[in-house]
This record gives structure tokens, C-alpha cells and sequence, in this order.
């Protein structure tokens, strides 16, 4: 369905940024609500006037002079007295220029932004300093798929060679990036990771390259090292790849061909001497059949590719994935806590859309509620259950009209559990397998017997 005028003005005057349209003749044809709040000007008195006697620096009458677009533009506005970036575009109708539209953006809400950003490279690059020189350890598995994703990383960590982490959201890609990093060369060096979805297109550039003085209006005196050069000999890990625009695709594959980039607003070659790990969740070749992502920088990028499983291919290894964040946790919240071997067996029933960052939520969650210090199935949050309990009913075919009570729930678990043991058992040449299968401890194994009396 195609918009009609109505529509398309609803849209824009519902937009928080200042837009305006004005005439080759520099009579301004329309302003959004949003430029009539900024400038402090009620729009009635704006519409019919000449911009070029209200405002004689506006860039958008050098775009009416010379019919080109000015992309992220920055300048000083004197009557709002900030900085501003702007999107002008040209208006054209049969071939000939009419005139020009504004797009605008408060400069200081980005550079505010910049400093929050400093504040956390600092604190990141503080924090490599403290990292686990055994990051590995932390990745040990009793899966085949995840082992050999381990043993790939390990392979390629004494190496310069590109590696892309792909695997879903939360399943530790950062965790194999330090591990890589840590295991290198360049352990003794910068580990500096980035976000790339985070981080506004328009930031973006000046981020990863950085930029010289007055290379925008508001830019830092002296200028600004950009992440390529605080990662210099060390390792740049840029998470969430597919995620950039073609433009910065463009500019990211030039840096990788010729090794060498500079800042923004200036001229001086720089070398790039940094190990780089990219990381996705995305389908990169997918991307590039869809016209989304550039094959040439696929290529560059996917030299060495190591696929993440997610954690429900992976549940046998959840008491040791537990082991360890649970050590973290404790440190953190200076509470010792120990947990009933039953958590384990009812953590392994769950599907953990969240991977393991989900996991540690949980984790955190439940120590940081309960004043125990020996938690129990009853401290698993009830969500957990709850989904476990709707799975197995789906599974069965059974429908359910109201919610379970918490005696149900544990009744159902119970009821899985011990049926699950006896399957297990007799599929088995000796309990000693049995054990191997379930993935539990022989302590906790002989309890469960115990408890539901089987012999």
C-alpha cells in the first residue's frame, strides 16, 4: 500500500529530528515540528521566508548553488549555537534541481557519546590486563563439535591469521577471541574489542580510524587515536561484522588490502599492525547473495572460520560451564554458595535460547535473590521450570488451561527424572555407562536411586 501526502507528513512530523525543505530560490517550503522546537521558532512564521535571511551560512544554500549532497555534514549553527551533523539531499524533478531537504542531528548528544565510548575502551583495556592467561581452560568440553572448534582455535592462535567466530548470540564468541588472543604472540598486547552494531554508522568511522583536529566542528583538540592504532601489535576483535553498512565495508577492506589507514580529516598514512578476529551471528554468505554483504571482504575476513555450537548441543557440559561462572559469581557477590547436584539435571532439560549468557543470568539471578548459601531445584527461577513443564506437555500432546502450581511442576520434574533413569539404565551395560551417559556424578547418581527407590 502507497502512502498518500497525509501519511508521509504524519511521519515526518513525528520525527525527533529537525528536518527542513526549502526552494531553489531558498523559500522554505516546510519544517517539521522538531525544527520548529529547536530553532524556537513557531513553524507559521518560518514557512514563505527566505532562508538565506535567517540563516545565511546554512549549508543547505551551498547544495542549492551546486546541486550536490553533503553526507554527515558538520557545522556550527549561530542561532542554535551548537553543533550539528546533517544528511542534505538535492531535490530534483525532471531532471532539474528544485530544491533541498535537511536532515539534522545535535553533534554534542554524539560527542557526549564519544566520551562514554573513551570511558569504556579505557576500562576495556584495563580489564585485558586481568584476563585468564588459560582462557581455553574456561572452554573445555566433553562435546565433539565444540572440542574441535577448541582445537581449531587452538591451532590457529600462534598465527596472524583472520578468524571469524560465527555461532548465535551468547554462546562465548568473545570468550574464543580472548582465548585466541591470549594464547598468541600478542598476548602481551591490546586486546580491543568493538561492537560494531552498537555503535551509529555516523560515529563509526571516526571509532575505528580516528580522527585529526578540526576534522568536524566540536572535534577534540589534537585529535583522536582511533581503534586500529590502540590496538597496535595487538588483537582487534570486532564483534557483530555483519552488522556494518556497505560504506564502512568499503573503507574496512581497504585498510585490510593495503595495511595501512588514516584518520579522519587527514592525510598520514598509518600502518595497521593488528591481529584481527571477527565474530557474527549472522549468515555472512546469505548476506552477500541479498546484496547485503561485500564478497570480496568475505573472503579477506573468513580465512580461518570456527563454528560456536550453541549450548543445547552442548548440555552435557553445563556442571562445568556452571563450575566456572559460578567461581566468578561467588567473588563478585563475596557469597560462597554451593549447589544440589538436581539443578544440573534440570538445567539440562532446558533449551537455553540465550546460550550461555542467558546461563550466567540465571546463575546471577539466583544467588544474588537467595539468602542460602546451598541452593536447590526450588531456587531455579520459575520461568525456567515453567518452560521445561510446557515443553514436555507440548511433547505429549497435552493441553493444559491453566498455569501449573509449584507442587506440580516439581512433581512432573521428578516424574521425568526417574523415568529418564530407567531408560538410561537399561540401555546401558553397567551403571558405570549409565553415569557416562547421564553426565552426573556418581554421588548424585546413587541419590537419585535412593530416591526413587530403584534397584
Amino acid at each position: 500500500m502507497l502512502l498518500n501526502n497525509n501519511q508521509m507528513l504524519s511521519i515526518l512530523e513525528s520525527m525527533e529530528d529537525p528536518i527542513i525543505v526549502v526552494l531553489k530560490d531558498s523559500t522554505i517550503a516546510y519544517v517539521n515540528l522538531a525544527y520548529s522546537r529547536a530553532f524556537n521558532v513557531p513553524i507559521e512564521k518560518l514557512i514563505g521566508k527566505k532562508l538565506a535571511n535567517i540563516e545565511a551560512k546554512a549549508r543547505i544554500l551551498e547544495v542549492l548553488k551546486n546541486g550536490n549532497p553533503l553526507i554527515n555534514d558538520y557545522s556550527y549553527v549561530y542561532s542554535l549555537k551548537k553543533n550539528i551533523y546533517a544528511n542534505i539531499t538535492p531535490l530534483e524533478e525532471n531532471g532539474k534541481l528544485i530544491g533541498a531537504v535537511t536532515i539534522m542531528k545535535d553533534i554534542n548528544e554524539i560527542l557526549k557519546l564519544q566520551e562514554e565510548l573513551e570511558k569504556y575502551k579505557k576500562y576495556s583495556i584495563q580489564l585485558e590486563g586481568q584476563l585468564d592467561k588459560n582462557n581455553f581452560v574456561l572452554l573445555e568440553s566433553q562435546v565433539s563439535v565444540m572440542q574441535s572448534a577448541v582445537n581449531i582455535a587452538r591451532k590457529v592462535a600462534g598465527s596472524d591469521v583472520t578468524v571469524m567466530l560465527n555461532g548465535e548470540s551468547g554462546v562465548g564468541k568473545e570468550i574464543f577471541a580472548k582465548a585466541i588472543h591470549q594464547t598468541s604472540t600478542r598476548k602481551d598486547k591490546p586486546f580491543i574489542p568493538i561492537n560494531m552494531a552498537s555503535i551509529p554508522e555516523n560515529l563509526l568511522e571516526s571509532e575505528l580510524f580516528g580522527y585529526e583536529e578540526g576534522a568536524f566542528s566540536g572535534s577534540r583538540k589534537g585529535g583522536k587515536k582511533g581503534l586500529m592504532e590502540l590496538a597496535n601489535e595487538g588483537t582487534l576483535f570486532l564483534d557483530e561484522i555483519g552488522e556494518i553498512s556497505m560504506n564502512i565495508q568499503a573503507k574496512l577492506l581497504r585498510v585490510i588490502q593495503e595495511k595501512t589507514f588514516h584518520r579522519l580529516g587527514g592525510t598520514k598514512n598509518y600502518p595497521l599492525n593488528a591481529r584481527l578476529i571477527c565474530a557474527t551471528n549472522r549468515n555472512l554468505y546469505k548476506l552477500i547473495n541479498e546484496g547485503k554483504f561485500r564478497e570480496d571482504l568475505y573472503y579477506r575476513l573468513n580465512v580461518v572460520p570456527i563454528e560456536i555450537p550453541p549450548l543445547r548441543e552442548r548440555l552435557q557440559d553445563i556442571p562445568y560451564i556452571v563450575s566456572n561462572i559460578l567461581n566468578s559469581l561467588i567473588t563478585k557477590y563475596n557469597k560462597p554458595v554451593t549447589f544440589n547436584d538436581e539443578i544440573y539435571d534440570v538445567f539440562k532439560r532446558y533449551d537455553w535460547p540465550g546460550n550461555i549468557r542467558e546461563l550466567t543470568n540465571v546463575l546471577e539471578r539466583m544467588i544474588a535473590v537467595s539468602t542460602k548459601s546451598y541452593l536447590v531445584t526450588e531456587d531455579i527461577p520459575e520461568t525456567i521450570k515453567r518452560s521445561i513443564h510446557n515443553y514436555q506437555y507440548s511433547s505429549s500432546q497435552v493441553r493444559i488451561n491453566v498455569p501449573p502450581s509449584d507442587q506440580d511442576l516439581n512433581k512432573l520434574l521428578e516424574s521425568t527424572e526417574k523415568k529418564k533413569l530407567i531408560e538410561v539404565m537399561e540401555s546401558s551395560k553397567n551403571r558405570t555407562e549409565a553415569i557416562k551417559k547421564l553426565g552426573i556424578s556418581r554421588k548424585a547418581f546413587y541419590s537419585k536411586l535412593k530416591k526413587y527407590g530403584i534397584t
